[in-house]
């Protein structure tokens, strides 16, 4: 077996979905409910207000995680329940290193595109967090609806990236690296695309900067094959991401 990026040379365990064969026709009934569950979501959260703030977690929140995860489970045919195994100690050193290194090209990639004359738009939830008449009940909703958000980001990027290596590798030939390498790309630019409305469509901002993070917590999960590692990670990124652009404000 070629390893890829960062993957252990001593680890024999294969990626879910490219341990087995699956039939063609469940990878892209995958691949087309992901996307399109993707896009449902976002347009309902964008379109539909709910009251009080349960009831918007329940509807924007916590079911689409169920139901994305429901989708990966009953299509996958169990496989990608592969996907929450549970990560070594060693994983998470790399990860450390990993989010150290994510932190520091997104600082430097925003003042690179400042510089450069492209304008970046700040979180549109550090901005509603800081116009908020009561900023610590508003925090407080943010850090609980990010606990499903991330979640569902984390299960859809890594089922896409997974789906489109599979088809690749297993059923247009492509070697194992470059199926991988492909699948990485698909990945990265559908996370920087799906935050067009956290970043008001500057798609500079979303494929050189958020889409790049994406290969950041996508090369953690290459490592530790645990999707609780990028989860946790990626939830330690937008905190750190969010007080930084509330710093900013003030």
């Amino acid at each position: 077996m070629k390893h890829f990026l960062f993957e252990r040379k001593k680890d024999q365990r294969e990626f879910p979905l490219l341990d087995v064969q699956l039939e063609q026709w469940r990878l892209w009934t995958l691949l087309i409910l992901m996307l399109g569950g993707t896009i449902a979501w976002i347009g309902f959260a964008a379109s539909f207000t709910f009251h009080p703030y349960w009831v918007m977690a329940l509807m924007d929140d916590i079911l689409p995680t169920f139901i994305f995860i429901a989708i990966a489970w009953y299509f996958s045919n169990g496989e990608l329940k592969k996907l929450f195994r549970r990560p070594r100690w060693s994983d998470w050193w790399f990860a450390v290193v990993m989010l150290i290194v994510q932190v520091a090209y997104s600082l430097f990639a925003i003042y690179s595109l400042n510089s450069a004359g492209f304008s970046t738009n700040e979180n549109g939830e550090a901005a509603q967090v800081g116009s908020a008449a009561n900023k610590g009940l508003m925090l407080f909703h943010e850090v609980i609806s990010d606990l499903f958000d991330l979640m569902s980001e984390e299960v859809v990027s890594l089922t896409i990236f997974l789906v489109v290596a599979a088809l690749l590798i297993q059923y247009y030939h492509f070697s194992r690296r470059s199926g991988l390498g492909i699948a990485m790309l698909a990945s990265m630019i559908l996370f920087g695309l799906i935050h067009f409305e956290t970043y008001n469509w500057n798609l500079v901002q979303m494929l050189l900067v958020i889409g790049v993070a994406r290969f950041f917590l996508n090369s953690i999960f290459v490592r530790s094959k645990s999707i609780w590692v990028s989860y946790i990670v990626h939830n330690i990124f937008d905190a750190l991401s969010f007080l930084i652009a509330m710093n900013a404000m003030h």
